[in-house]
């Protein structure tokens, strides 16, 4: 069973309905059929805080991705992984959003926000899930 917990900002107007099944995709594409995961929405002073705080990086991103577990520690509770894939922990993390960079990204590409959010939602998801890109 995947369960899945959505925080928005109150004043963010976000279809749940849509970030919740995107996630239900990305998670049964990778042949994750049991874990949790966080996905929050939140503002550019909350983004900018956990950036420089807790990655060390200066600014506001748009994306930020915190495993629950690391997969380097064996003696944790980790899925069995498709062949090839690495292993996938049953509580993947949290997926934080930032809405206004969502929006701002929206703009530039011609897209809906709900759809770039989504976009961002599936890349932090995939960071969980251990794949990651230079």
């Amino acid at each position: 069973m995947v369960t899945i917990f959505i925080s928005v900002g109150s004043r963010y107007p976000v279809n749940r309905t849509m970030v919740r099944a995107c996630v239900l995709r990305v998670l049964s594409e990778k042949g994750v059929e049991d874990a949790e995961v966080s996905v929050s929405l939140v503002g550019s002073r909350k983004m900018i805080e956990l950036n420089e705080n807790l990655m060390k990086h200066q600014g506001v991103t748009d994306v930020l991705s915190f495993p629950q577990m690391d997969p380097e520690q064996p003696d944790k509770d980790f899925l069995d992984a498709p062949k090839g894939q690495p292993e996938i922990p049953r509580q993947l993390g949290d997926v934080v959003v930032c809405f206004p960079e969502a929006v701002n990204e929206a703009r530039k590409l011609g897209r809906m926000v709900d759809d770039q959010i989504c976009f961002l939602v599936e890349h932090g998801l995939l960071h969980l899930l251990g794949f990651h890109h230079e």
